[in-house]
């Protein structure tokens, strides 16, 4: 004779179902989420900000600087200018006191 599981077991794996389904959705959305944020990354890797051009790098004070020939803009990475400051204290230095007030 086949013994009925109780309500309790099938609420137990039920719940085993939809932990595990919760799982594998949230790891499905973090592997989407990384993928579309190197899509994003490729796609905007050395383009200009303000016109969408390549960027091209050229050497300024012993420092790699990021200059756009379409729009003659120049961008900077991070502690890029701090370490122009420091080697070139006259003209920048002067610069980034303008921006300080």
């Amino acid at each position: 004779m086949p013994v009925k599981p109780s309500t309790d077991e099938d609420e137990y794996f039920a719940r085993q179902e939809f932990e595990l389904r919760r799982k594998l959705a949230g790891e499905r959305r973090a592997q989407l989420l990384t993928e579309e944020r190197e899509r994003e990354r490729a796609l905007h890797f050395m383009k200009c900000p303000k016109c969408g051009m390549h960027l091209e790098e050229i050497a300024f004070v012993d420092v790699r600087i990021d200059k756009c020939f379409g729009c003659e803009g120049i961008w900077l990475d991070k502690g890029e200018f701090e370490t122009i400051r420091k080697k070139e204290a006259g003209f920048v230095g002067t610069l980034l006191n303008v921006f300080r007030q």
